[in-house]
């Protein structure tokens, strides 16, 4: 499969860049089907991710009743420690040549996220 990196530019110049603006950042479109719907969001892939995390906004969205889910507390980059509940739901990507569905156990933060992380529980694994 192949995607096009999206690029971000930085509000200033970044040093580590030579003084450039733009950050390629590996997006791509994942569907997640719970027991009410489907939706496309487009997540960022996050090789350093442990767990694969979607807005608790998105688990309303798709039919998920997050009462009594499974809970951890976890530590996100530049953040305090944050609990997450999770719940299983079925993942899909696709380039429009290849499609690949797998069943997921995903981690739904308390906050909005710029892009959903895909990390290495829930979609690298597979």
């Amino acid at each position: 499969m192949k995607f096009a990196y999206l690029l971000g530019t930085a509000s200033q110049p970044i040093p580590s860049l030579g003084g450039g603006r733009q950050r390629p950042r590996p997006i791509v479109p994942v569907g997640i089907t719970g027991p009410a719907s489907f939706c496309l969001r487009d997540c960022l892939l996050d090789s350093g991710a442990d767990d694969t995390l979607f807005p608790e906004s998105l688990a309303t969205t798709v039919g998920l009743n997050l009462t009594g889910a499974p809970a951890l507390r976890i530590q996100l980059a530049g953040r305090s420690p944050v609990t997450c509940r999770y719940a299983t739901v079925t993942l899909r990507l696709t380039d429009g040549i290849e499609t690949f569905d797998w069943d997921a156990t995903v981690g739904f933060a308390p906050f909005a996220l710029p892009f959903p992380l895909l990390g290495y529980a829930g979609f690298f694994e597979y």
